[in-house]
Formats: structure tokens, C-alpha cells, sequence
């Protein structure tokens, strides 16, 4: 049977799938060992690919890893925010948004220890800075949202300083994925979640 492969395209990198291969490696990869250190053949070498594999997808370290905040903002953040849009309170959001990122986590951990270690990359690296803030920033216009229909509803008093909690939020927001990804189980995280839901319900 005739090669049908598309000329040049190297073996081992038909399809779809090897290009989320690559980027659950890649995750796991920069994570570990930052953006300076990650090279191509690292990547190529933990997903069981050649170099020109992961080069047929990504031209550079550069446009792999524009394309690893793309799909965090997809798979995770975009997914969580769609999830806690139909709640209708601030407790209901902000728990349906760590709910939706606990069953995500629980089916690829390299999403939340990517998070986390991109935002040190993001500071070290200034040609990486814009996606670290492009991703804080999609994170904190929904804690912003939710918290002006809480002050509108009256869920919460009308005095309450949004933009303050909102950077509280996002450092606990933050401190969770760092923790998800470093630091405890997905039981833990499990748990962690549930309690800060029952936190905020009664508290704020």
C-alpha cells in the first residue's frame, strides 16, 4: 500500500492526536525545565518522536509555546468560565470554575503545572510576558465580571472593593494551580476545592 503521507511530513506524525501529544509533552517539558532549557529534542525524545516531528507543528520553541497557552486558555480557562456562566451567584461561579478545572486536572495534570510555572517564564522572559498576562488577565476579567453581578444583585455590599478582591482571587487562583501542579494529589486538590467552595458560600 501506497505511502500516503503528505511529502516530507516525517513518521510517526500523521494526525491530530500527535499534535496533543506533543503539547502534553511540551507542557510537562517547560514546566520541569523552563524556557531557556527546553529544547525540541526533549520534547521529541519524551513523546517518542523525531526533532523534525515536532517542527512539522511547530516552526519554533517560540510558536509551540504561543500555541501552549493557547490551548490552556482553551481547554481550561475558556472551559471553566463557559461553566461558571451559568451559575447565578458569586459562590456558584467561582465554584463551578474550580469544579470545571478539577475534572480537567483529573484528566491531564500537565494543564495546572503549566500555569503555574508559565507565569515565572513570563517574567524572566519579556518576549514571553504578553501570553503570561494575556492568560492572568482572561482569569481576572472573570472574577471582575462575577464580582460586579454580586455587588449589583446584592450579593455582595456596594462598597466592596472589587478590584482588591479580584487580585486576592486571582493569587488564590493562582496558589491552587500551583498547587495542583507541584505540590499535592488531584485527591488534595479534590478536597481543597470543596472546602474554599464552602468558604466563600458562607463568607463572602
Amino acid at each position: 500500500m501506497a505511502d500516503k503521507r503528505r511529502r516530507g511530513r516525517p513518521p510517526r506524525s500523521d494526525g491530530a492526536d500527535t499534535r496533543q501529544e506533543i503539547l502534553r509533552v511540551a507542557r510537562q517539558v517547560f514546566s520541569e525545565l523552563g524556557y531557556e532549557r527546553t529544547t525540541f529534542q526533549e520534547i521529541a525524545s519524551r513523546a517518542g518522536l523525531t526533532r523534525p516531528a515536532v517542527n512539522h507543528y511547530f516552526r519554533d520553541k517560540a510558536a509551540l509555546y504561543r500555541a501552549l497557552f493557547d490551548s490552556v486558555q482553551e481547554g481550561v480557562v475558556g472551559a471553566s468560565v463557559e461553566q461558571a456562566a451559568a451559575k447565578k451567584t458569586l459562590s456558584g461561579r467561582l465554584s463551578a470554575f474550580l469544579e470545571s478545572a478539577v475534572r480537567i486536572d483529573s484528566r491531564d495534570r500537565s494543564f495546572a503545572r503549566f500555569m503555574a510555572a508559565s507565569v515565572l517564564d513570563g517574567y524572566r522572559h519579556e518576549d514571553l510576558r504578553g501570553s503570561t498576562l494575556e492568560q492572568i488577565e482572561q482569569v481576572r476579567e472573570f472574577v471582575r465580571q462575577a464580582l460586579r453581578a454580586a455587588v449589583e444583585s446584592g450579593e455582595l455590599r456596594e462598597d466592596t472593593d472589587i478590584p482588591a478582591v479580584t487580585e486576592m482571587l486571582i493569587a488564590v487562583l493562582w496558589g491552587m494551580a500551583l498547587y495542583a501542579g507541584f505540590v499535592g494529589t488531584h485527591d488534595q486538590l479534590e478536597e481543597i476545592v470543596d472546602q474554599f467552595s464552602r468558604l466563600i458560600a458562607g463568607a463572602l
